[in-house]
């Protein structure tokens, strides 16, 4: 409500300012009428630079109201002088023609210039959409106006990726592209604000859908683009998020809808699944939460709070040790343990992810690099969207395997179907040259992301992992089971081994290898190990 009152507030004084200008003009014709006819005509030019100086800090209050206003002056001060000039018959006023009209046209001339600077300030340089400056004022117009609507909060997940790898020039043309189907999409009903390079906001009308709205620009957005420029030719595949605020319901303060919106938009980012997320006052506790295990994992990396525990894998059949997964964990000083699902989200909104993946790379490398050499294990890893969006990444773990002489062969790295929907060449690239050395790279939590079969049968991989949440049903639900039975095949088609994931039952393992399934991994044969006890297992 306080911006609406200080809108209020700020018009009442910029019409009253205006009023005030506008008769302290028509004072000076008044005293250049009285000046014409005694002896202080001389005085006429100083007059008549006070107008002018009047008429420009009209314009410069309001450009556009301030031009009309200047026009209604300057068209009252011509029509006295053609009845000067008709009554006394005389070239006398002719002077004053010229002048009056060289004001009209400087003044008209700089009020579409501010009028033009102003719009610059309001609006993105290369999409032409309101920046942040346009999309209050448009804000707070409609709050003044105590209209209902909704802000809708809209990031590219992956745009840095595309804009790193292929420059700033590409990343214009995809926002571009972008930006007409934000429009096209929301058809009139709203409008469109860029915040920076990766987000886009929107205030849509409170008549529209706002799910609806915001699924059709998701939708929009996820189909390919074709970019091509100075004969290079890119097709991006960008993922979305969006969060919604709406007035009067959850506020009616334009920064506080903003930012309402873009709480909303993180926590849609983190559900990966659900990506549209309407506002809830709970969610800002949460974004509290966020900031204070961001410190955490940056006091952990420091101070070396981070351990690894190891998952083991066997073959389905004969219970055969294949190797470990490693499993990060972050343990406090205070005794106080964060679980993975919590700070692994916090990690990977930034690049606190990238410093976690290389600590993990190299203490995993160490440790067991005397161990598995000459043995037929696999020592597995999982990384983020981002390592494998990453040009260096590659170059990483290969100085990693020199510097610990671990054999590139006993390492799987794990990717999961979130970082297809990155920079999918750059991935593939990845993981062609993580193949050429040797390293073994599986495709993890298969079925819970968004890839496609078109998708699939491009990568280069050699495992695939069914997720836990696809087995847990396998005993009670035929068409679960029938589901794995399938994944297991198709994985097999693809010259792939499967490694089931979270087996904890009797009832699951004999499905399982019913279904032929190469390997598995869970509580059933084994939890979690630390580093000595799966020593022990790897040795026996």
């Amino acid at each position: 409500m306080k911006s609406v009152k200080k809108i209020f507030k700020s018009r009442l004084i910029e019409n009253l300012l205006l009023g005030l200008l506008c008769a302290g003009y028509f004072s000076f014709q008044v005293v250049t009428a009285v000046l014409g006819r005694s002896p202080y005509g001389i005085y006429n030019g100083v007059v008549l630079c006070f107008q002018f100086f009047l008429l420009l800090l009209m314009i410069k209050i309001n450009s556009r109201k301030g031009r009309h206003l200047s026009w209604l002056c300057i068209s009252i001060s011509l029509t006295l002088l053609t009845m000067a000039f008709i009554r006394m018959k005389s070239e006398t006023p002719i002077p004053g023609f010229f002048m009056i009209l060289l004001f009209s046209l400087m003044a008209t001339m700089m009020s579409y210039q501010i009028e033009l600077l102003d719009k610059r300030m309001v609006a993105d340089y290369v999409t032409s959409l309101n920046n942040s400056r346009g999309l209050i004022l448009t804000l707070n117009k409609k709050i003044y106006d105590n209209e209902s609507f909704y802000v809708i909060y809209i990031e590219l997940e992956n745009f840095k990726s595309i804009n790193d790898n292929y420059g700033f020039d590409f990343g214009d043309e995809l926002r571009k592209l972008v930006t007409k189907r934000i429009k096209f999409a929301i058809k009139g009903h709203g409008v469109a604000g860029c915040i920076d390079r990766s987000s886009f906001m929107i205030v849509l009308n409170g008549d529209c859908d706002a799910k609806q709205v915001c699924a059709g620009i998701i939708r929009s957005i996820g189909e390919k683009i074709a970019i091509k420029k100075d004969g290079v030719e890119i097709d991006c595949y960008l993922t979305s998020y969006a969060g919604i605020s709406s007035c009067p319901k959850d506020s009616s303060d334009a920064e506080t809808l903003m930012k309402q919106s873009d709480i909303a938009m993180y926590h849609a980012s983190i559900a990966k699944k659900d990506r549209i997320v309407f506002f809830d006052s709970s969610m800002e506790t949460k974004i509290k939460r966020q900031v204070e295990v961001e410190k955490i994992v940056k006091r952990a990396l420091a101070n070396n709070h981070f351990y690894l525990v190891y998952q083991p894998q066997f073959s389905t059949q004969e219970k055969k040790l294949r190797g470990f997964e490693a499993l990060l964990r972050l343990k406090e000083p205070n005794g106080i343990e964060l679980s993975p699902t919590e700070f692994i989200p916090a990690a990977e909104k930034n690049d606190l992810i990238l410093e976690i993946t290389d600590w993990v790379l190299e203490n995993l490398l160490a440790s067991f690099a005397e161990h598995v050499k000459g043995k037929d294990i696999v020592i597995s890893m999982n990384v983020s969207a981002k390592n494998m969006e990453s040009e260096d990444f590659v170059k990483k773990v290969r100085e990693a395997l020199a510097k610990t002489s671990f054999p590139a062969k006993n390492l799987e790295i794990e990717i999961t179907e979130y970082c297809l929907l990155g920079s999918f060449e750059q991935t593939i690239e990845n993981i062609k040259a993580l193949r050429a050395i040797g390293v073994k790279v599986a495709l993890d939590d298969f079925g819970t992301g968004y890839s496609s079969l078109s998708y699939l049968e491009k990568l280069p991989i050699n495992i695939l992992k069914i997720d836990k949440s696809l087995v847990d049903g396998i005993e009670t639900d035929r068409k679960n089971q029938q589901f794995v039975s399938a994944v297991v095949y198709m994985g097999h088609l693809m010259g792939c081994e499967v490694v089931c994931e979270g087996v904890e039952s009797q009832g699951q393992l004999k499905l399982l290898r019913e279904n032929n399934s190469d390997f598995i991994q869970g509580f059933i044969w084994s939890k979690p190990l630390e580093f000595e006890k799966a020593l022990d297992l790897l040795k026996s």
